[in-house]
Formats: structure tokens, sequence, C-alpha cells
């Protein structure tokens, strides 16, 4: 049975950009830059977390503090040098897209990302037009796995959360669209498998997400 809906919010990084892995290749680079070194499975622990939260976690990891402010820097930089030439894409995006467009339905960014920071990344990666609205985290009090992003996303559209279906990678994602009130979420994990399946729908690609959107 197609699920019904009035509008979708998406995920943006390891959902519709195929940045996560560069994430993953950065990150102990940055570190070892900055005279630390962390075992890079621990990075599984900072998917879909918000900057601020992953510098605190990165802080407890080597047991003091680390400049938060720095860190952001030398990690923003390591990933604009990979995505100077292209940012790539998760397969079937343009085709989920199109199927949007087709279906008429609004949708909305809903990242952990800071705002500015993700039209940044759309529009480097050619879809930023082709988005209703962006929300970041800088945008709400909390971050995910809070409900606050998927919120106001929802609301920017014009609807409330129960009439939207939502796409999500992480686990802290899906926790804040159904904390939030998402009618549907469809959970197509990236880089790190879900541990707690709390999604409606799991998924292996956004075409197989599409199927079960009844598309």
């Amino acid at each position: 049975m197609a699920l019904q809906f009035s509008g979708v919010l998406l995920d943006l990084d390891g959902l519709l950009l195929d940045t996560e892995r560069l994430q993953f290749e950065v990150g102990p680079a940055v570190l070892k830059g900055m005279g630390f070194e962390v075992a890079p499975t621990f990075f599984h622990a900072l998917v879909g977390v918000d900057r601020a939260t992953g510098a605190r976690m990165i802080s407890k990891e080597l047991g003091g503090d680390i400049d938060g402010a720095a860190l952001d820097r030398a990690w923003n930089e390591a990933m604009d040098e990979r995505m100077r030439d292209a940012i790539p894409l998760r397969p079937g995006v343009h085709d989920f897209l199109d199927m949007l467009d087709e279906q008429q339905l609004p949708r909305a960014i809903a990242t952990n990302s800071e705002t500015d920071r993700a039209k940044w990344k759309l529009q480097h990666a050619g879809l930023l037009h082709r988005m209703n609205a962006v929300i970041g985290v800088d945008m709400v009090k909390r971050g995910k796995p809070a409900p606050d992003i998927y919120v106001m996303a929802a609301e920017t559209l014009g609807l409330r959360p129960e009439q939207c279906v939502a796409l999500d990678d992480s686990d802290l994602g899906v926790r804040a669209a159904i904390d939030a009130g998402v009618g549907k979420v469809i959970q197509i994990p990236d880089m790190v498998m879900s541990r707690d399946l709390y999604a409606h729908h799991q998924a292996g690609s956004l075409q197989e997400a599409r199927a079960i959107m009844g598309f």
C-alpha cells in the first residue's frame, strides 16, 4: 500500500550527498594534523552528529579538551579540498528528485549541517534549485536527535510533521524524525548500519525508498 503524505523531508549528508565516506577519510588526518590520533572506527559514532557535539565527543575520546573552532576550520578546509572539483551524489538522487517533481511533492532539507554550509554543498552539487527549503542546525535550538529540525522543516513547507515522509541515513536522524511526529520515516543507512531499527521502513537505496513510497 502506498504511503499517504503531502511533503518530503530529506537528510543531506549520507542520503543525497556521498560525503560520509569523505568525512571518514579526512577526519583521522585532520586530528593527526592537530596532534591527536583516534581509532578509525571511532568515526562511526560521529555519523549524523552536528559539529559542536562531535567536538565534545572527540574531546571525551581523547581525554581532554580540543579547540572546537580550530577543529571546525581544519575539518572544513580538508572537506572543501576534497569537494573542490565536485561533490559526489548517492546513487539515484536525480531519479528520486525527478519523481518528486512528477508527483508535485514539496521537499525540504533537514540537516545537522549549518544552513549556509548545507546550501553551499547543495549548490556545488547542482541540487539547491531543486529544494523548496533548507533547514540547518543553526536555525533551531537543538540538533538531531532532538526533533526540532524536522518540525521546522515540515512547518516551512506549510505542513504538519504527520503529513510528511522523512528519509534519513542515521539512527540520530531517524530518532529526530520519529520524535517530531513525522508520519512515516524511511531509513537508508550509508556507512553505518542501523543499530536501533527504529524507522518505520528500512531501505537499501533511494530506488527502494521510491517503491516504499508507492512510486
